[in-house]
């Protein structure tokens, strides 16, 4: 009788079961791979933001607000020891060489009104936040001096561009099953805007919700474009 009812299940169900449930598995890894990637690519990006701005709101050392461990702003007074301006076919560029009293003298952009009014050997004010100078500032007129998250912008792309992979393989798998071409390339192109617009949005300090809104936009509209190039690969 056992074996009567075993010859009268359907011939390879289980197979038929499993093969369904392992596309709907390797779809959902992949696509929850894709989001987490992403989703630490926009974390390291909101830290690389904060990092650029941090000098901005770090109180002034010595103050009641710099507790003991935070970091804070030092000022310091440096003189001008050389003026520069460079011509260019998009506008000149102007710069000041201005000695420290505790490092070495090194050059800094500001602005042209800046740039006239500081003559060799005027002192100038300086604000030092973690040991670099963050900012340049005499007689009302101010210049800052923002670190460039060469490194931060790096690691935003990779994961940006590894992130939009795995998550337009993920919501492609079920119609076409297996790794395609089109994400691998969108990926490339992705992770080529994400670090040129990395660094901008990073170092324009726009305010918080368009600085991550816009990237979060554009990442979307790609990802977007290569579930399509899947689709249709």
């Amino acid at each position: 009788m056992k074996a009567l009812i075993e010859d009268a299940r359907p011939p390879g169900g289980f197979r038929r079961i499993a093969g369904p449930a392992a596309r709907v598995l390797t779809q959902v890894l992949f696509l929850v791979a894709g989001l987490a990637t992403t989703v630490l690519g926009f974390t390291l990006f909101v830290e690389g933001y904060d990092a650029v701005g941090a000098h901005r709101h770090a109180p002034v050392c010595g103050t009641a607000a710099a507790t003991p461990g935070t970091d804070c702003l030092l000022h310091e007074t440096g003189k001008v020891t050389g003026r520069r301006v460079d011509r260019g076919d998009n506008g000149d560029t102007y710069a000041l060489t201005v000695a420290r009293e505790t490092a070495p003298e090194h050059r800094y952009t500001v602005g042209e009104a800046f740039y006239d009014d500081a003559q060799v050997g005027t002192d100038v004010d300086l604000s030092i936040f973690r040991g670099r100078v963050s900012e340049l500032s005499y007689q009302g007129h101010r210049a800052e001096n923002p670190i460039t998250p060469w490194l931060t912008a790096f690691k935003v792309a990779l994961l940006a561009g590894l992130g939009s992979a795995l998550t337009a393989h993920g919501l492609t798998w079920w119609w076409r099953s297996g790794p395609q071409v089109g994400p691998a390339v969108f990926a490339v192109v992705i992770a080529f805007v994400s670090f040129v617009g990395g660094l901008c949005f990073m170092s324009t300090q726009w305010p918080l919700a368009v600085t991550l809104g816009l990237p979060v936009l554009g990442w979307l509209f790609l990802t977007a474009g290569s579930c399509g190039a899947a689709v249709n690969d």
